[in-house]
Parts: structure tokens; C-alpha cells; sequence
């Protein structure tokens, strides 16, 4: 079932709302099955596990976008840390789902500047530094409903990053969804049952 919790920090300005397969934990070592299928296929791409993400993907977005009232505009990846690089097993995975759902894919965030990886700092603030002006928004996003997507949202700090660059620029609604969400994260996050996006996206007024 859909996991939800909400992405905020002292950092950003905007809260935004995160809806993810499941639970992620980076200290399983390959002992949690989901964990260990999401690293492998983001890192090497696999039929049948992207056929079981897909599966799950449609199941959420069902829920969530396509029988909302809010008619979402595009669904975009936050690109990974490399210039001009977005993960192509993730890109894949989610031209299939954009598809599925009749939701355009359209890379509207470009990382302008290699970065280090967030996952490997601690502190909340040095992620936010390491983040600041390495992304660009390349297309017109004014009074669009974005959904914008990642592998995975630990801190939530770059989905956080994302959504306030396309503020910035005009976007109307932003809602994140990734693969897995943090285990350590527990506490914060609900299960989603019949709420759509818009619902969801009240929580965060």
C-alpha cells in the first residue's frame, strides 16, 4: 500500500507532499527485499522488477491523479547528481507509467553542476548548500501541476529542492512520488487508502 508523509525543512519554503511504494532501508544490507530490488534496478535495470514497480506505480497513481479533480500536467525525474544526467532505468520505468496514465513525461530540471550525492552527508544544512543553484528549470512551468519523481526520499531534501525551483518559476501544484521512502522516517508517514493528490496536497496549507 501507498506510503505518504509530508517533505519539509527549515531550508525551503514550501512543504510538498511525498507518496512512495514503500519503505526503504539503507542499513538492510540486501536483507529487505524492496530495498534490495530498488537498488539493483536503479543501478542495473531489470524486467521483471520494473514490470513490479510499474504495476505499483499505476496502482498509486489511479488513486492519487487520476481520479482527482486537479488535472496534472506532466510528470518530471529530479535528476541525479551528475551534469545533465537523469537515471535512464527510473526515466524508462516512468515513460511507461506516463503513458499508462495519459500524464505527459517532460524533463523540465536539469543539473547544471556535478554535486556531491545527499545521501552521503549528515547534516541537514550542508545537503541544503550542497543542493543550492545545480539545478535549472529548461521549459515555461507557469500555473502547471507537476509531479516530480526520484529513486528515493530520504531526508526529502532534494525533492524539496525540485519543488521550490519550480515554484519559483510559476508552477501551480507540486507533488513528489518515489520509489522508497525512509525506514527511519516510520513515524511521519501513513498509509494512503482512497485520498487523491488534491486532498493530500491540503495538509500542506
Amino acid at each position: 500500500m501507498t506510503k505518504f508523509r509530508m517533505l519539509e525543512s527549515k531550508y525551503f519554503q514550501h512543504k510538498i507532499p511525498l507518496a512512495a511504494l514503500d519503505y526503504y532501508d539503507q542499513n538492510s544490507h540486501g536483507e529487505d527485499d524492496f530495498s534490495r530490488k530498488q537498488v539493483w534496478f536503479y543501478s542495473y535495470g531489470d524486467d521483471e522488477i520494473e514490470a513490479e514497480f510499474r504495476e505499483g506505480l499505476n496502482n498509486m497513481f489511479e488513486t492519487l491523479f487520476s481520479d482527482d479533480d486537479t488535472k496534472w500536467d506532466l510528470i518530471t525525474l529530479y535528476p541525479t547528481h551528475a551534469k545533465g544526467v537523469v537515471n535512464p532505468n527510473l526515466r524508462d520505468l516512468m515513460m511507461d507509467v506516463s503513458a499508462d496514465n495519459n500524464i505527459p513525461m517532460d524533463q523540465v530540471l536539469e543539473r547544471t553542476e556535478t554535486i556531491h550525492e545527499n545521501h552521503v552527508m549528515k547534516k541537514e544544512k550542508t545537503k541544503a548548500v550542497n543542493l543550492e543553484g545545480s539545478i535549472k528549470v529548461t521549459r515555461d512551468v507557469k500555473d502547471k501541476n507537476i509531479i516530480i519523481v526520484d529513486n528515493i526520499a530520504l531526508s526529502g531534501l532534494s525533492m524539496l529542492h525540485g519543488a521550490e525551483l519550480l515554484k519559483k518559476h510559476g508552477a501551480n501544484k507540486v507533488f513528489a512520488v518515489s520509489l522508497g521512502t525512509a525506514l527511519e522516517k516510520k513515524d511521519e508517514t501513513t498509509k494512503i487508502t482512497d485520498e487523491n493528490a488534491t486532498q493530500l496536497l491540503r495538509r500542506a496549507d
